[in-house]
């Protein structure tokens, strides 16, 4: 193949088909690895899934394309440099949590609770009024 002659499409292209045929030999290796060492590679294994979604729609220039379809391996590469970026992951996890028990407790204070069609009316007692009177005949 020779990139010098590709348009930029065509790099793209032929970059999205190498770093998707590199997942695949990744996610073969993954697959014979017991299922604890498994899940010690899972979000390594989502973020590169996730690189690949976004590289299916991202237009890269032809010079950037071409400069990681020269590497042996794009994905890692790309996946490497993600490792070192600060993302805002857990920040982003706690304003859903906030968000969430938020709206649960809003929902809430609308409706009424469960526990409230199992509440008796207060019933008569000594320091409660005086009895119902009885609608029976008289003993």
């Amino acid at each position: 193949m020779d990139i010098t002659k590709m348009d930029a499409g065509q790099l793209r292209d032929a970059l999205f088909d190498k770093m998707a045929e590199e997942q695949e030999n990744y996610q073969s290796w993954l697959t014979t690895l017991p299922p604890d060492k498994i899940l010690d590679h899972a979000a390594e294994f989502t973020v590169r899934e996730d690189i690949l979604v976004e590289m299916e729609v991202l237009e890269l220039p032809a010079e950037q394309a071409a400069a990681l379809l020269a590497s042996p391996t794009p994905l890692a590469d790309v996946y490497r440099e993600w490792g070192k970026v600060e993302t805002h992951h857990m920040e982003d996890i706690r304003d859903v949590i906030e968000n969430c028990t938020e709206e649960l407790v809003k929902r809430g204070r609308e409706r009424p609770s469960v526990l409230d069609g199992l509440k008796r009316p207060p019933q008569p007692g000594p320091d409660r009024g005086t009895p119902p009177k009885h609608s029976g005949p008289e003993l």
